[in-house]
């Protein structure tokens, strides 16, 4: 038998194909931030994957967390 559900990581690749054809309409800087926020969920695909969140909410997720670390970061900055 088939798997009939995909995995999470299939669903995570599924939204990032479909921000990849976003990409292609967006002008270059646009397309490099969209880009990089991609590269930012992909990083936690594992942690996403070993919870039970569905893997959009979980993608989407971590972005925030990605951006949010760089945010406060910044603002630790002397």
């Amino acid at each position: 038998m088939g798997r009939t559900t995909p995995t999470a990581r299939q669903s995570i690749e599924r939204i990032a194909e479909s921000i990849e054809k976003m990409c292609i309409l967006m002008n270059s800087t646009d397309a490099r931030i969209a880009r990089d926020l991609l590269a930012k969920g992909r990083k936690r695909s594992a942690e996403i994957s070993f919870s039970a969140i569905e893997p959009e909410i979980g993608f989407l997720l971590a972005m925030l967390l990605e951006v949010e670390k760089q945010v406060l970061a910044i603002m630790e900055r002397p």
